[in-house]
């Protein structure tokens, strides 16, 4: 595997920032990579996916290329009071890490996850651009923003006052719905996390309002990278249908 950390400077935040991209060494001119854009979360960093987890030595089997962008306290938006991170990511990270790296841009090669705030960010971005994508991880997400003000003291530099209810069932109900129902959502949450309430009604919503594709775990975990660390191994082997000791394609 190869590891890049990326730094430039980006118009959209007029400062630098590091993106972290692992690539397999199989890469072919002729066959553009898959990508997975993974997102981190709340108080994390981009390279919290590789210090954090053993995700470098699984995609070793994979052939995936996984880019994972430095997006701060955003909660993945353009911030009411602060920089322009939604922008920052849509229009720059990812045009531009398809101009310097081997991606595809087709659909069904690309996919995006994360994790807490990432995983918010994650189904923020499938329902906002479903045609983007044919597959979205959500790891025990903050799906309902009304518990801002429990985790982050700097919430309004986010949002203004109040803030949005519902704010991703109202994406999920304004998409293109023939696009978004082509997605498939991995969603999963550790039994013991203090989001798990919100994130059973939230899977439900999506599974029997929105009638889309979702397959939803917990299981015995936290909120935290052990947890974290324990369903890689299940989700790449969904994403990509590969067994994760020898790479070969699992049988129908």
């Amino acid at each position: 595997m190869t590891l890049l950390n990326l730094t430039r400077a980006w118009p959209a935040l007029q400062e630098q920032t590091t993106t972290h991209v692992i690539l397999p060494n199989n890469i072919q001119s002729d066959h553009p990579l898959q990508v997975l854009w993974l997102f981190h979360g709340l108080g994390d960093s981009g390279n919290g996916w590789i210090r954090k987890t053993n995700l470098e030595v699984l995609t070793k089997y994979t052939n995936l290329a996984v880019i994972t962008p430095e997006m701060g306290r955003s909660f993945y938006m353009n911030m009411a009071n602060g920089l322009p991170y939604w922008d920052y990511l849509t229009k720059e990270v990812i045009p531009e890490m398809r101009k310097l790296l081997p991606l595809s841009t087709d659909p069904k090669d690309n996919f995006v996850g994360g994790v807490s705030m990432g995983g918010f960010g994650a189904l923020k971005l499938a329902f906002t651009h479903p045609d983007w994508f044919s597959a979205a991880i959500a790891i025990s997400s903050v799906v309902d923003l009304s518990i801002l003000p429990e985790l982050m003291p700097d919430y309004r530099g986010i949002f203004n006052d109040p803030i949005p209810k519902h704010y991703l069932e109202d994406l999920a109900s304004q998409a293109p719905q023939d696009s978004l129902k082509k997605i498939r959502f991995y969603d999963c949450i550790g039994d013991q996390d203090f989001l798990k309430a919100d994130n059973d009604t939230f899977a439900s919503y999506m599974k029997t309002r929105l009638d889309l594709n979702v397959t939803y775990k917990t299981s015995p975990g936290d909120h935290d990278w052990l947890y974290w660390q324990s369903v890689l191994p299940d989700i790449l082997t969904w994403l990509l249908k590969v067994r994760l000791d020898n790479g070969q394609p699992l049988s129908n």
